[in-house]
């Protein structure tokens, strides 16, 4: 059995291309690569979300909708000192990092009807809408 090394940097090439195409302010208020991987998708009734999140608790999550802005956020409780000083890390490759995603959502979305799901290490956030086509029906209002 062969065994590769697995490699953790962050990808330069799109740290290059965040900083260059995001506002200023949000450069500042995110770490370097330690966004979700986010999947967005559509089905005829709504927009799903799936964010990779494992080792989090449904508890964990902010989620908010404001305006038209999708809010996704996380901050993790700070570390216990006392647990710290019991061990000596050797090699710590893996820790929950805070992160903060938004998401500007389409007119057409219903945000009382906003849901969310986390299981098995994915959050999925359903985002249902109404059909535009339904939206542009005409309707004759007649005056009394």
């Amino acid at each position: 059995m062969t065994i590769i090394r697995w490699r953790t940097q962050p990808n330069l090439e799109r740290f290059i291309n965040e900083a260059f195409n995001n506002r200023v302010e949000d450069n500042f208020n995110e770490t370097c690569g330690c966004q979700p991987d986010t999947n967005i998708m559509k089905s005829k009734d709504n927009y799903m979300i799936e964010m990779a999140v494992p080792g989090l608790q449904k508890s964990d999550f902010n989620i908010k909708a404001e305006e038209n802005v999708l809010s996704i956020s996380y901050e993790p409780a700070k570390e216990n000192n006392d647990e710290e000083s019991k061990v000596t890390w050797l090699r710590r490759e893996y820790k929950q990092e805070a992160f903060s995603r938004h998401f500007t959502l389409p007119e057409t979305c219903d945000i009382d009807k906003i849901s969310a799901k986390y299981e098995n290490g994915i959050l999925k956030v359903f985002i249902p809408f109404e059909d535009p086509e339904k939206m542009k029906l005409t309707k004759a209002i007649s005056v009394n």
